[in-house]
């Protein structure tokens, strides 16, 4: 299977960006120009069946600030168009080689309007999850850091590499609008000629969306709908603050036509990422307020219970849990009848 992949990341390059391992670098000084590469990616090799991700054979069409014009034409005249953020310890090539899954394991749903091109952005996460120096330290903490140590979401130091790809994603957010800015008039021809286009953000991913949106409302950017379906998965974000829901999702609402919100309380990732950061996560209930209809309309939002549904697919680990977006059908069928303006809104249990 053979994936096209749209990309845009913040990582600094180390070469002329027509390799893989030209997009190492760490992320510069945020929203300056040049800042933000877009390029074309192609992967050979998804194997959908093994839950398995293909590799990144070639880069082409490299340009500074947006895409190129011809990159731009394609994206505006082809398939609905679906926005991928990617999580925790991705390396830039994890980060296209997931983007070209999921369009994979959407477009598998069989309903054409889940058939989408994608388009990546990839911030600059280390790509691991537990920085090699940290271990020995690590060791020392005694057994139950030991036994977590692979998901580096632990106490101090296994956690260093967390907080470090969490700092990352958070000093994101300047580039992630310049990006959806570069990237608006394409999605608007898409909508325009009667395509959609959707928002799906997994993990950390939603911190840098978060950060994003909340810098957004800051700004006074406009406030019309770029997206026709938002889709956040696993959201290893703050379920609360002050007591009510976070503000990135009234102002992710006011950006989508419609607001899906998957979680899971059996996510053993997010229960241990709730414990490194003392506070619940978004994408282990929702948020704390997610029976407020008034906030929460039935009509544009959808708090998605993925809890009760097992994970029969290859593969299963102590991260399975928190990939449950992309390795049950189920999940994925509910996504792609959203995709196709279908689903019920408000609380569904999966």
């Amino acid at each position: 299977m053979n994936t096209t992949v749209y990309f845009a990341t913040n990582r600094q390059l180390l070469g002329d960006g027509s390799l893989p391992a030209h997009y190492a670098g760490e992320s510069g000084p945020a929203g300056q120009p040049g800042r933000v590469t877009h390029a074309v990616g192609f992967v050979e090799g998804t194997d959908l069946a093994q839950l398995q991700a293909g590799r990144l054979a070639r880069i082409e069409s490299v340009a500074a600030d947006d895409f190129a014009e011809t990159v731009q034409a394609d994206l505006s005249s082809g398939r609905n168009l679906l926005v991928f953020i990617h999580g925790f310890a991705n390396s830039f090539t994890d980060s296209i080689t997931r983007a070209a899954f999921n369009r994979e394991w959407l477009a598998a749903s069989g309903i054409p309007a889940a058939d989408c091109s994608v388009v990546s952005f990839s911030w600059p996460s280390r790509g691991v999850v537990v920085n090699p120096g940290d271990v020995l330290g690590g060791i020392a903490l005694g057994p139950m850091t030991l036994a977590l140590k692979l998901l580096g979401i632990t106490a101090s130091p296994l956690a260093n590499a967390y907080f470090e790809d969490q700092a990352a994603a958070a000093a994101s957010a300047a580039d992630v609008i310049s990006f959806l800015d570069r990237l608006r008039p394409a999605m608007k021809r898409v909508q325009r000629r009667g395509g959609r286009v959707f928002l799906l953000a997994h993990s950390m991913g939603n911190w840098v969306l978060e950060h994003a949106l909340n810098r957004w409302a800051s700004m006074g950017l406009p406030s019309g709908v770029l997206f026709d379906e938002a889709l956040s998965a696993a959201a290893d974000t703050p379920y609360a603050e002050a007591g009510r829901g976070p503000a990135w999702l009234g102002h992710l609402a006011k950006l989508s036509g419609r607001l899906s919100l998957y979680h899971s309380a059996g996510d053993q990732v997010l229960r241990l990422s709730q414990v490194v950061n003392n506070v619940q996560r978004l994408g282990r209930s929702g948020p704390t307020d997610r029976t407020d209809l008034t906030r929460y309309p039935r009509e544009s939002c959808r708090f998605v219970d993925c809890e009760r549904l097992p994970d029969t697919g290859p593969g299963l680990s102590l991260d399975s849990s928190h990939q449950f977006y992309r390795r049950i059908p189920e999940v994925r069928d509910d996504m792609a009848r959203v995709m196709d303006d279908r689903g019920a809104g408000g609380r569904v249990v999966l």
